[in-house]
């Protein structure tokens, strides 16, 4: 457990720490995902990170496929497809521990620095493996708008 007491600076410095040991993995997923085919059906794809509100539990990150028919199949998750929802597995299972008061402490912020970094992490990775010819637009944003609220593009044409 990272105990409380250190600056923001520090925070975001060990936190960033803690996502850069997941990286390689990360990127490995990344590039799986990416090579697998795209129906012309699927317009867009929009990754989520979803981030705990007292950062007891790692984030979470997963990708949702849009287009004009999209549809529900809880079952197929070796295709992509309109509708199609995937987890996607960022290596986090030894992330260090925060205490909750760097996320749950409004003037502290840690929320919201985490959120930025978590995203620009993400992006990073993604361009790593080689997602910027993706073939749809793809972009990656924190859930419920947490951090700055923006989302960042990982691929705006496609390939």
């Amino acid at each position: 457990m990272v105990p409380f007491g250190l600056a923001p600076a520090q925070f975001l410095a060990r936190y960033r720490r803690c996502l850069d040991r997941a990286a390689p993995h990360l990127i490995a997923e990344l590039r799986m995902l990416i090579a697998r085919p795209v129906p012309a059906t699927v317009r867009e794809a929009e990754v989520q990170i979803f981030l705990s509100e007292d950062g007891e539990a790692a984030p979470e990150t997963w990708i949702y496929f849009t287009g004009p028919d999209n549809r529900v199949d809880r079952l197929d998750k070796a295709s992509i497809f309109a509708g199609q929802s995937l987890e996607i597995a960022c290596g986090f299972d030894g992330m260090d521990r925060f205490d909750a008061r760097y996320f749950t402490d409004d003037d502290y912020g840690g929320l919201y620095l985490s959120a930025n970094a978590a995203k620009a992490w993400f992006a990073e990775c993604w361009w790593k493996a080689g997602g910027w010819s993706y073939p749809v637009p793809a972009r990656v944003l924190v859930h419920d708008d947490r951090g700055d609220g923006n989302a960042i593009a990982l691929a705006e044409r496609g390939g």
